[in-house]
């Protein structure tokens, strides 16, 4: 604030004139020693416009009774630590009113091109330091409308105005600023328009992320860096990347509106994501780019033989041309409207979440020769209704087709050896799998809430994990092959048509888990093999079945695990009292060897049985 010197000229009668000079608020001093400060107002109606001679002396400038009444500072000079804390103070308050003490709109705009930053006083949550807008200075007022930012700014650092969601313009004055750190405007909601200032080299990851009214912004062409995430979830339908980028970062450009992007001859894409921008219609690449290349819109690396990404914006019928011979991650994501792709025979890899989202996918073919399929590869393509892999892929990862809601029928390589976990989770209408001959595990969740009837599993599976099957409430009969090794814990759970379990022809079988049966409440009988040596809790509870004939084999038995059936008799043929954890029917008639029945009636557990005789 200039100095005001207002001078008025008294005509005495000496005719001398008298010169009055106002002293700026800044120039207060400390009174009486450690006696409060005395404070003289700079507020001119709602502006607080000063000139700090001193930093760390913006506090004096107002009485606490205005604090309220403050919708503008305005500031030259420069500020510390103590300064940044006054001004959070300021922008921290619950309500704002005006000269006659009536409620008025609470905001704050912030004026500071004619300020410089400096290091000292106390720490604002950070320490203040030579033209630096420190990390989370003005992180989080809600007040904040609009920043002018000093002209000789170096760097604004990470989180530095994330969560202001009522800020809307942000004003460059200088050229001195060269960095711009992670999330500094994350969650600027109401952000709609930003002009970035020449000599400008680096926007850090998640720079504007989630500034969902963001529509247009302006890259300066000194631009070289733009970090991962930076404009995801903004409202951007236009950008222009300056020729000197060199490093756009993964999923920079996310969830944009953007229906044309130009790659500049020098850029880099980190792991070739620039993020799914669902009304992208092409890409193009400046001549002389080393990395990619386009044809029909679509980006290939740049010796064509990798099909990196596919604007989601396209739709219809696809053909990848001959000679592709890997899928990137990612590359169909969320495109959402086509209804089929053709694959050419030259293809070898489908990355991961190759084709997920791909809502409208009715048809695609697998070729002959693809090794590879990765996690999720075609995850909520619920349109998709039936499949043939017959290349030599030995592993399907996890969620590879999960929520194929449509999917009816699939056929698998004999090659694969392991279905992954939650693979066809959720594929309610799965009624057929072939194939798979040689398979040997079946992950967790890989057939929970499929639509299988009947199912026969190959003979070659010795490992089945944790409900694999749960759920699957149409399914009335499996069989199971002979060399599974446990029934996992609640791998048939919830299974209400399933009618019987017969696992008497199981000899390698060792455990049932824990509520591995649990709710089959349409399973009336349950055989049991011998070597089966354990069952844990709840395994069969809640099924129809009446009798039970543990093995001889068998020596540790969970807690209720028959809770809720109607149970008439359970027959145990081991000559020595299992360890049995708790048994809630004690009603239940109890059969055992002729001449184990005083054991019985001694053994923990087994003696509160009100009936213990020998088997018949």
């Amino acid at each position: 604030m200039k100095k005001i010197i207002l001078t008025l000229a008294l005509i005495s009668g000496l005719g001398t004139p008298s010169i009055f000079t106002f002293v700026p608020c800044a120039t207060a001093q400390v009174l009486g020693g450690e006696g409060p400060r005395a404070r003289q107002s700079g507020l001119r109606g709602d502006v607080l416009d000063v000139n700090l001679r001193n930093p760390g002396t913006l506090e004096d400038c107002i009485t606490p009774s205005e604090m309220d009444r403050v919708r503008c500072i305005r500031l030259s000079g420069s500020i510390n630590g103590d300064d940044i804390r006054f001004i959070r103070k300021v922008c921290d308050r619950s309500s704002a009113v005006d000269e006659g003490g009536k409620k008025v709109s609470n905001y704050v705009d912030l004026e500071l091109e004619h300020v410089r930053i400096v290091g000292g006083g106390r720490d604002y949550s950070y320490r203040t330091e030579h033209d630096v807008i420190g990390k989370r200075m003005f992180s989080s007022l809600s007040t904040l409308r609009n920043v002018t930012l000093p002209r000789g700014l170096r760097r604004i650092e990470n989180n530095a105005f994330s969560s202001c969601n009522n800020l809307q313009e942000v004003y460059f004055t200088g050229r001195e600023l060269r960095s711009i750190g992670d999330d500094a405007f994350q969650y600027c909601s109401r952000l709609s328009r930003i002009n970035l200032p020449d000599g400008l080299e680096s926007i850090g990851n998640g720079c504007f992320y989630g500034c969902d009214n963001l529509k247009r912004i302006d890259l300066p062409y000194s631009l070289q860096s733009i970090g991962n995430e930076a404009f995801s979830g903004t409202a951007l339908n236009d950008i222009r990347l300056p020729r000197n980028l060199t490093y756009l970062g993964t999923n920079a450009l996310k969830g944009t509106n953007i229906r044309s992007l130009l790659l500049p001859d020098r850029v880099a894409i980190e792991k070739d994501a620039p993020g799914r921008m669902p009304k992208l219609r092409e890409f193009l690449v400046e001549r002389g780019n080393p990395y990619y290349t386009t044809e029909d819109g679509v980006l290939y690396d740049n010796s064509g033989t990798k099909l990196l990404n596919f604007p989601a914006g396209k739709d219809g019928n696809i053909n990848v041309p001959d000679g592709v011979k890997a899928i990137a991650n990612g590359a169909f994501m969320e495109c959402r409207d086509i209804t089929a792709v053709s694959l050419p025979s030259s293809l070898i890899t489908i990355g991961a979440q190759a084709f997920e989202g791909c809502t409208g996918l009715r048809a695609i073919n697998i070729p002959a020769d693809v090794e590879i399929i990765g996690e999720r590869a075609f995850y909520n393509c619920r349109k998709l209704e039936g499949l043939s892999i017959e290349g030599p892929v030995k592993e399907l990862l996890g969620r590879t087709f999960q929520d194929c809601s449509s999917l009816r029928s699939i056929i698998l390589p004999n090659e694969l050896i392991r279905i992954g976990e939650s693979a066809f989770e959720s594929c309610e209408s799965l009624r057929s799998l072939e194939g798979a001959n040689s398979l040997l595990s079946i992950g967790r969740y890989a057939f929970k809430k499929c639509g299988f009837v009947e199912l026969a599993l190959p003979s070659s599976v010795t490992t089945i994990d944790e409900n694999a099957f749960r759920d699957c409430k149409a399914l009335v009969s499996i069989t199971l092959p002979a060399s599974l090794k446990a029934l996992s814990k609640e791998m048939f759970r919830g299974c209400e048509s399933l009618e019987q379990l017969d696992m008497s022809q199981l000899p390698d079988l060792r455990e049932i888990g824990e509520n591995a049966v649990r709710d089959c409440k349409r399973v009336n009988r349950i055989m049991l093999p011998e070597g089966l040596t354990t069952i844990g809790n709840n395994a069969f509870r809640g099924t129809a079945i009446t009798t039970l004939t543990l093995p001889a084999s068998i020596h540790d038995i969970g807690e209720k695990i028959v809770e809720k059936c109607k149970m008439e008799s359970i027959t145990c043929l081991s000559t020595m009292p299992p360890v049995l954890k708790k048994l809630s029917d004690k009603k239940t008639q109890l059969h055992v060897p002729a001449g184990s029945v005083e054991a019985y009636k001694q053994a923990k557990s087994w003696k509160d049985f009100k009936n213990i005789d020998p088997i018949n």
